[in-house]
């Protein structure tokens, strides 16, 4: 099967398992279904910008790149409205921003705190995401480690998810089609976003039935004119 396939089938994963788990608590106050939808939205854009260069193998990734950009941005403010909604819960409620509510499950804290934690490098990443695509307009790369960067957040985000519905009354075959679904669409977007991946991608096969890759024009000098200083 084509990279492309495997990373449409992530997409599709994401976005039925996204509706599945929201579905599961429309019941509960607007402010914290509003949390769970949003962040779920999140980690949906995540995953499906992550292997956006895969899904789109055929094309130029200087033509993608404003794809990943712009979905990325966007899982960004799913990440703020989500973290808003739990915010204003919490004040309503009079509770802990930290989790640190009397009685409440170790893993609600944990979640809390490393939810912190993952919106925090949601930002990093945003900024060095940008910084980088704006770099390359003036031939500049610049953090090279942004994309393993965006694979580890996208893994810790799913972990922190499965985490969470730990806490919640689901059924154990329920739990384990959303957790494990989360866990598993996760993992295999990290697989397809990482090096392999996008170099299977860039591999396709003509009508010839010869295969040829993209080259990736001018990187490589990019790459060596990155050390030195850029001319004022």
């Amino acid at each position: 099967m084509a990279p492309w396939a495997y990373a449409a089938g992530v997409v599709g994963l994401a976005v039925a398992l996204c509706i599945g788990c929201a579905a599961q608590f429309t019941a509960m106050p607007i402010l914290f279904f509003g949390h769970i939808a949003a962040m779920l939205v999140c980690w949906c854009l995540m995953t499906s910008g992550s292997v956006v260069y895969v899904l789109m193998g055929g094309k130029n990734r200087d033509s993608v790149r404003p794809i990943h950009a712009a979905i990325q941005s966007t899982a960004v403010l799913a990440a703020v409205v989500g973290y808003c909604c739990i915010f204003r819960n919490h004040q309503l409620m009079g509770g802990s921003q930290l989790g640190f509510d009397p009685g409440n499950p170790p893993a609600k804290t944990a979640h809390a705190l490393l939810g912190y934690v993952v919106l925090g490098c949601m930002f990093v990443q945003a900024f060095q995401g940008w910084s980088k695509y704006f770099g390359l307009q003036i031939g500049k790369i610049r953090y090279l480690a942004h994309p393993l960067n965006g694979r580890a957040v996208l893994a810790v985000a799913a972990l922190n998810m499965a985490l969470v519905l730990t806490t919640f009354p689901l059924s154990q075959a329920l739990f384990g089609a959303l957790a494990g679904g989360i866990l598993v669409t996760s993992a295999a977007a990290v697989i397809l976003a990482g090096p392999a991946g996008k170099a299977a991608a860039r591999e396709p096969i003509c009508s010839e039935g010869a295969l040829f890759i993209e080259t990736e024009k001018g990187y490589e000098q990019l790459a060596a004119d990155d050390s030195e200083p850029t001319r004022q």
